[in-house]
């Protein structure tokens, strides 16, 4: 059974920046003034919801952006403790 766990920095590298570009690209903009002087309750509704929903896009976008952080970081410490800890193996081979 193989007990090596494999990081393919590149791979990575590139899902996340994907990710990120994504992520950056989620522009909420709703209109939050639809029939400003009709005075129906529909249309402030539908104004109330528009706002709310460009709330939540901000916030998932803010939250997919700090989980790409986490991870980008996660994996550099990941592969730094991988080299760190090769060149312990190979100090004490020799």
């Amino acid at each position: 059974m193989d007990t090596e766990i494999k990081l393919r920095i590149n791979d990575i590298e590139l899902a996340l920046s994907k990710l990120q570009s994504s992520a950056n690209g989620l522009q909420p903009t709703l209109p939050s003034t639809i029939g400003e002087n009709n005075v129906l309750d529909f249309i402030n509704k539908l104004n109330a919801l528009n706002r709310q929903l460009q709330q939540v896009t901000e916030a998932y976008k803010s939250i997919l952006l700090k989980n790409e952080e986490t991870t980008r970081q996660s994996v550099q410490f990941l592969d730094e403790s991988d080299r760190l800890l090769s060149r312990g193996i190979h100090a004490v081979k020799k």
